[in-house]
């Protein structure tokens, strides 16, 4: 008889990125203005996140989770300490706009991902 070793060779996670770290942190930002805006103590000139941070949030933490192979509840974990942080520091205006812009960029293409193609037109 005749037996076969066969190496399995894990696939561990990676550690998060400088860019996943990023990515974490303004989803941070962009979270503690919506919890203002919902109390009504952000400041007056910041962009409405309310209903589009929430959404973008999810996106970051799929790729995150995706592109690192660390666990979904990590990743949570990590974005949820990011938020305590950011809450406690002082509103940057600048810092959010920046977020924001990155934000609305990224659920442009997922909206275009999103939409279904054109129906083909067809010749008489």
């Amino acid at each position: 008889m005749i037996f076969f070793a066969i190496a399995l060779v894990a696939i561990t996670p990676s550690a998060l990125t400088d860019a996943h770290q990023g990515d974490i942190a303004c989803v941070a930002v962009i979270a503690t203005l919506a919890e203002k805006q919902r109390t009504g103590t952000a400041p007056a000139d910041a962009p409405d996140v309310r209903q589009s941070g929430k959404r973008w949030a999810g996106i970051v933490g799929n790729r995150v989770t995706t592109q690192s192979g660390q666990p979904r509840e990590l990743v949570a974990v990590a974005l949820s300490e990011a938020a305590k942080a950011e809450f406690q520091r002082p509103s940057d205006l600048a810092r959010i706009n920046s977020c924001a812009v990155q934000m609305t960029a990224e659920l442009a293409s997922a909206d275009s991902i999103d939409k279904p193609l054109p129906k083909p037109v067809t010749s008489k």
